[in-house]
């Protein structure tokens, strides 16, 4: 499979697709777009591109028809039948283990849903020809792991695709800053957490497993928010501007700020397809409260139809059915240091769930971080390496990870902004000081990629 991380992309797919691209004008953009798009999906997942082909065409000529008849009865059976197909399809490769799901399914089928919907909703929103709706569903940029992008953000965009050479630079910075978060933080902490995961029971201290649970959220986040600015930086090169999809998660004061915060495209997707239209047919008692439960308990599942999934849904549901009681209206007034602590307990407790392969080793996991010493037992060094011993590079990892899950860059901006507004050759400076280790980072993830074992992102399995 062809991925963001690896040599074969870097070396010859990126530089090949980018110099076509920019040599195109007008509806040749689009062709080459879909051309090194389909190039990029069907390395090792060829046996599908019929079924993309048929899901390009089947919803295309649905929202077309969608719009020609919104608001009648012939219009709402048309978009019935579209959207159940749709949900089969995503349906049929979850369940049916047996057969892996093609790349990026999940983030295509959530995008084809919300086009369909929004052709329903309103005129306008329509694709005005098949070659667009084609390079908006195959852009590879966002067909790993999202963001989840609505046609109607980019039509116009498509519509008139051009960048500048400035756009086209940051977009490279922004490439560069993702794969070092993906290859130099993200894999250096897989190290550790991998390994705990893979045995057949949580069999470490509890100490050893409260670490490793840290290292995995920040490996978690920088692995899913550096293959979202990867996404984010090809799709600037290209001129396309994708929504953001991380906002610094970690520094939430609560379940719902995380939301806010952590896969927002997602968490916009069903707020506005799921709990809206929920909500407008509330029931009377506790109405709220199970339409809430729904959202996460769907949320859950579109990560897998698994149930260590769901329960990591609803225990977000009920951290934020809790926060709509008067206790939790309480909590939001206390010190701001009580508030953060509460939200990371919540959402570690979540990440246990949610990285465990079965729901007894998630509780036997918690157990180990109440500090039940029970049952532990000596294993060869090669079943948990690198536990008992800790590297020096997974420590720089997690240190500098902590630091980067704040808002470091932007408080860093804010000082250096006097500065920037007095002297021009300040600016420059640090321009070309920020550039040189961009490039020094850009190597080391580089050398990092070619040197290690290939790891394909975490978001890349949903």
């Amino acid at each position: 499979m062809m991925n963001f991380n690896t040599p074969l992309f870097l070396f010859l797919f990126l530089p090949a697709a980018f110099v076509l691209y920019t040599l195109a004008h007008g509806r040749g953009k689009l062709i080459t777009g879909i051309a090194g798009s389909l190039v990029f999906f069907a390395w090792g997942n060829l046996q599908y591109v019929p079924w993309f082909v048929g899901l390009i065409l089947l919803n295309y000529f649905a929202g077309k028809k969608i719009d020609q008849l919104r608001g009648s009865r012939a219009g709402f059976w048309v978009l019935f039948a579209s959207v159940f197909v749709n949900l089969a399809v995503l349906i049929l490769f979850k369940i049916w283990t047996q057969i892996p799901a093609p790349l990026g399914l999940s983030y295509v089928i959530f995008q084809l849903l919300a086009y369909l919907l929004e052709i329903n909703k309103k005129a306008g929103n329509t694709a005005d020809d098949l070659l667009q709706f084609s390079f908006y569903i195959l852009l590879f940029p966002k067909i790993i792991v999202g963001p989840i992008a609505r046609f109607s953000a980019l039509k116009a965009q498509i519509q008139n695709l051009s960048a500048t050479p400035a756009q086209m630079a940051d977009g490279a910075r922004r490439f560069m800053r993702g794969l070092a978060k993906k290859a130099l933080l993200a894999d250096t902490l897989a190290r550790l957490v991998n390994p705990v995961f893979s045995l057949d029971t949580p069999n470490v201290p509890p100490a050893w497993a409260w670490l490793t649970l840290i290292a995995y959220a920040l490996q978690l986040y920088f692995d899913f928010s550096g293959y979202t600015d990867m996404a984010l930086g090809l799709g600037q090169m290209m001129g396309l501007k994708f929504m953001e999809n991380f906002n610094f998660p970690y520094i939430s004061k609560n379940i719902g700020d995380f939301w806010r915060r952590w896969h927002i495209s997602l968490s916009n997707w069903f707020r506005d397809f799921v709990f809206y239209p929920l909500e407008r047919r509330r029931l009377k008692f506790f109405g709220q409260q199970i339409n809430v439960l729904i959202v996460f308990l769907l949320t859950g599942l579109w990560h897998g139809f698994r149930a260590h999934f769901m329960v990591w849904g609803l225990l977000h549901g009920a951290a934020l059915i809790f926060e709509a009681t008067a206790l939790g209206r309480k909590l939001k007034q206390t010190w701001a240091p009580v508030q953060h602590i509460y939200a990371l307990f919540v959402i570690l407790l979540g990440w246990v769930f949610f990285r465990s392969p079965s729901l007894s080793y998630a509780f036997d996991f918690l157990e180990r971080l109440a500090g039940n010493f029970n049952g532990l037992k000596a294993l060869p060094f090669s079943q948990t390496a690198p536990y008992p011993f800790l590297e020096p590079t997974i420590v720089m990892a997690i240190v500098i990870g902590v630091i980067f899950s704040l808002p470091v860059a932007q408080w860093v901006d804010r000082a250096l902004a006097p500065y920037r507004a007095k002297s021009k050759a300040f600016t420059l400076a640090a321009q070309f000081g920020y550039d040189l280790a961009l490039l020094f980072l850009m190597a080391a993830a580089v050398a990092a990629a070619v040197s290690a074992n290939f790891m394909p992102g975490i978001y890349t399995n949903f």
